[in-house]
């Protein structure tokens, strides 16, 4: 077979196969059943077959590498990555393959293996952690406490812009009251109209944190039902284009008499 046919085979054969996955994952929504599951599966392992290929070319291998060609004896830290990878997945082995089975007499080596297995994990958490939350402080909470800061009271500005101003402070403070402060126990030992304001502030905060994530459920909703929109307008124009399509249309022609 000629090599532009093979690719062109190809390419067909994908297109159809992602159609098919991709009307079998939308038929969850007529309700729970097998060929929905099976379609959900497939996409997971998928998703998680692209995702360890593109870990193992883009750091694993890349390390191993940088490993391989140094010695050592004087470049030590290019091989503590290396060991690391090793005693996670043959600790995470150990783990998987001893899941459900009694326990033997070797059980010493495998509590020091596990304990081995647990510091590169936990060194992996620690990181994840770390990352996670500078990008929150970085990315979410300094910007929005600079713009509340910068915000403030324009006592000579125009009404909207005023109170705009005012609506971003309250609701900033409030939502950060609501983190910080715990009512039942911050303020026991305060004045009762102290307790009133602060529940007050509370509850605003609250309400705003809830009309945030409701905000951020709406824009998530909305490009999931942008992308299923795309989705569907890109498989009507792949089929529209292709034989199947054209066979589709002269059947139509014909019932209708159009």
């Amino acid at each position: 077979m000629d090599s532009a046919l093979q690719v062109e085979w190809a390419g067909a054969l994908g297109l159809w196969t992602g159609f098919i996955f991709t009307l079998l994952i939308f038929s969850a929504l007529l309700g729970d059943h097998v060929v929905a599951r099976f379609a959900q599966y497939v996409l997971v392992g998928a998703v998680l077959g692209y995702a360890v290929v593109i870990t193992w070319q883009s750091i694993l291998a890349s390390t191993l590498a940088t490993a391989l060609r140094s010695d050592p004896l004087t470049s030590p830290w290019n091989w503590i990555p290396v060991a690391l990878a090793a005693i996670l997945a043959v600790a995470g082995l150990e783990r998987i393959f001893a899941q459900g089975r009694a326990r033997t007499s070797h059980s010493r080596w495998r509590s020091a293996l596990r304990t081995l297995g647990s510091i590169p994990a936990l060194l992996l958490a620690a990181v994840a952690a770390a990352v996670a939350l500078i990008g929150g402080v970085q990315g979410t909470l300094a910007p929005q406490f600079i713009h509340a800061a910068r915000s403030g009271l324009q006592w000579d500005a125009t009404p909207a812009t005023f109170a705009t101003g005012l609506l971003t402070l309250v609701i900033t403070a409030a939502a950060l009251i609501f983190f910080v402060v715990d009512a039942d126990r911050h303020l026991v030992q305060q004045p009762v109209w102290v307790q009133r304001l602060m529940r007050g502030w509370i509850w605003v905060g609250q309400r705003a944190l809830w009309l945030a994530a409701g905000a951020l459920f709406a824009r998530l909703f909305a490009s999931r039902l942008s992308l299923l929109v795309a989705e569907l307008t890109h498989w009507t124009q792949v089929i529209q284009s292709s034989e199947l399509g054209q066979v589709l249309e002269t059947g139509w022609r014909m019932v209708t008499g159009g």
